[in-house]
């Protein structure tokens, strides 16, 4: 991940992680999913079937990523942190305001709740 995050500018980083993530969901996928970065900054992408946890490489070709059901995960809310429980991993979240962290852990919440 260091190198991916020293070799490109965070706008690159974006647009990586875009072209990324467009080839691994599907086209209704594609239509409601959330990408975070987590305190550690690793790219978390949230989605109808759960979460994938993106290991960026400088090579496209050579990203990896993680799978995690939605029955296997659980959001903790804590004054501007969020915590995403999956086994025995921990991910934080930082966000600069307790609104903010609300308004995620809902918009989370909602997309797991309208599942068709």
């Amino acid at each position: 991940m260091n190198d991916f995050k020293q070799v490109f500018s965070q706008s690159q980083q974006f647009l990586i992680l875009q072209a990324y993530i467009d080839s691994q969901l599907s086209s209704d996928e594609l239509m409601n999913f959330t990408l975070l970065e987590t305190v550690d900054e690793i790219p978390v992408v949230f989605y109808s079937d759960g979460v994938m946890i993106i290991d960026p490489a400088i090579d496209l070709d050579q990203f990896t990523h993680v799978f995690f059901p939605i029955t296997k995960l659980e959001l903790q809310q804590n004054e501007t942190n969020l915590t995403l429980i999956l086994f025995d991993r921990k991910l934080q979240f930082q966000f600069s305001e307790v609104e903010e962290a609300r308004q995620v852990a809902e918009d989370l919440i909602y997309l797991y709740s309208n599942r068709e």
